[in-house]
């Protein structure tokens, strides 16, 4: 039984015109002001705008005549209230933009008898809690889709390695109607999770407002309450469908009941279903799961006498993004890298050059087939043909300062043929060198110093401290020079003393016990 609420004084009903029609305050300010409910604002503007005085009210209306007016006189009878189709509001609460007050406010024009707005509130909620599925949390039509793996795992027999082979159970399901894709994959890795994705837009011929996924690395990199770093990849996607990735909350599975529910349902619906067969490619195995998971969404749900399928029409397409005309590309993605201070950046094992005045800067790069784009700030810079994943470097010459554009034509072969115009020894000395070298262009500037050594010291000069070096192993540029300034070049390789007045490295560097790789190959 509802309880009759004792009337409000007069006084207090003009002061609540007052503040609204003269002052213009909003409910909630009007509630503060005069220490009363914002339902009782609510409620006294309500009964005014239905007695049809107008604003502002005759000065000569006196208290009893105001309240005549606004408050009528109720039947003396009593009326049994019209009480709210529950179906009808779980339907339309659904609806993106529709809120509890305005299927109240519906109702309360339909039924002008029927339950108050509190009774109206707490006979829904009481609705709400007796249903299995917990709805503490109602999703609008279009709004969200729930993505995850499964921990338990669908297998194949693979002929060519004789084994079975797990696959990941991947599982995208909507929020408001539980519709729902899944497929197996090779690995969690980002590639695979966003080519899930992929795969689950084009199945929905839509896309949600936004994807929940879980906190796993394939997607998000950083785990945050406040601030969840997105995986490039992932965010790269999301980008291009025009939605937003809001992870959950860590170890917080409330937080996707819908997945998380199907996800339970489709390993009993579905792995039951495939658990006596025997596949032998993953392709196979994802037409059967295919197949299956058509039957598990064309099935009448108990607690809504429809199907995922149907709700999914009805409940979560209308208010969905359209596919763009084109599917999103599969690529690699490495943001905020830092420019060298040779100008180059590392993607992929292989150095790519960006206009020299970026030193330092932090850029995005991005893979997509055999091109690579470099982006500033959102804009993009420069492009390059994929290269191979060996270390070296790919340079544009209009990306150099102008003092080195002059090793454009830096090469091995380059550095050898102008070591053969000084003789053999050098030759071989630079070769060792560039041998020496993990990446060959590492070995060009100290080539470099050795050929420059050429232009100070005359060739005969330069080939015996050449020979000198190779047999002590001494491949550097310090050490040719230290032979050269001491005369060293001139004493037999095999003299055992080694001159007093000579620096410290210089005999560190020449003592004939650092015999070199070549000394052990007699």
């Amino acid at each position: 039984m509802i309880r009759k609420r004792k009337r409000m004084t007069m006084r207090k009903v003009r002061e609540v015109l007052r503040l609204h029609f003269q002052s213009r305050l909003s409910n909630q300010q009007i509630a503060d002001a005069l220490r009363i409910s914002k339902t009782g604002v609510f409620n006294i503007l309500g009964k005014f705008k239905e007695s049809g005085i107008i604003w502002p009210v005759d000065s000569n209306l006196t208290d009893g005549e105001l309240e005549a007016g606004i408050y009528k006189k109720e039947s003396s009878f009593h009326k049994v209230a019209v009480l709210p189709d529950l179906d009808y509001l779980d339907k339309e609460i659904a609806r993106p933009h529709t809120t509890l007050e305005l299927l109240w406010n519906e109702y309360a024009q339909e039924n002008p008898d029927g339950i108050g707005r509190s009774s109206f509130y707490r006979y829904y909620q009481k609705h709400r809690k007796s249903q299995a599925i917990s709805m503490k949390v109602i999703h609008k039509g279009g709004d969200k889709a729930f993505v995850d793996y499964s921990g338990d795992k669908l297998r194949y027999y693979n002929r060519d390695i004789n084994e079975w082979v797990e696959t990941e159970f991947f599982v995208c399901s909507w929020g408001a109607s539980s519709y729902c894709y899944a497929e197996c994959s090779e690995s969690q890795n980002a590639q695979e999770w966003v080519r899930s994705h992929v795969r689950a837009v084009q199945y929905f011929k839509c896309i949600p407002n936004a994807f929940v996924p879980d906190n796993l690395k394939s997607g998000v990199t950083k785990a945050s309450f406040y601030e969840p770093l997105i995986n490039a990849l992932y965010d790269k996607f999301a980008q291009h469908y025009d939605t937003v990735i809001l992870p959950a909350r860590v170890r917080k599975p409330k937080d996707k009941p819908v997945v998380e529910s199907n996800i339970l349902h489709m390993q009993r619906f579905i792995f039951g279903r495939l658990r006596n067969r025997t596949f032998f490619s993953l392709g196979e195995l994802n037409q059967a799961v295919w197949e299956v998971l058509k039957l598990y969404n064309d099935r009448p749900m108990q607690q809504y006498k429809q199907s995922r399928k149907e709700r999914f029409e009805l409940l979560d397409r209308p208010y969905a993004k359209a596919l763009p005309e084109t599917a999103f590309v599969l690529t690699d993605v490495k943001y905020d890298v830092r420019v060298a201070t040779n100008y180059h950046v590392e993607f992929d094992k292989h150095y790519y050059s960006v206009p020299n005045e970026m030193i330092r800067e932090l850029i995005d790069v991005y893979r997509i087939n055999d091109i690579v784009e470099i982006y500033h700030q959102g804009k993009h810079v420069c492009r390059h043909r994929k290269g191979a994943p060996n270390y070296r470097y790919t340079t544009k010459e209009e990306h150099m300062p102008s003092n080195h554009k002059f090793v454009s034509g830096w090469s091995v072969p380059w550095f050898i043929a102008q070591a053969e115009k000084t003789g053999p020894m050098l030759t071989k000395l630079i070769s060792r060198v560039m041998e020496n070298k993990r990446h060959q262009e590492q070995g060009f500037r100290a080539a470099l110093g050795l050929l420059d050594l050429s232009k100070k010291y005359s060739k005969s000069r330069v080939e015996k401290a050449a020979e000198r070096a190779l047999h002590f192993g001494n491949l550097t540029c310090t050490g040719m020079k230290a032979i050269l300034d001491q005369g060293l070049e001139e004493q037999p390789v095999t003299k055992k003393q080694i001159p007093k007045d000579i620096s410290a490295a210089s005999r560190n560097a020449l003592h004939e016990n650092i015999r070199g790789q070549e000394y052990y190959n007699h």
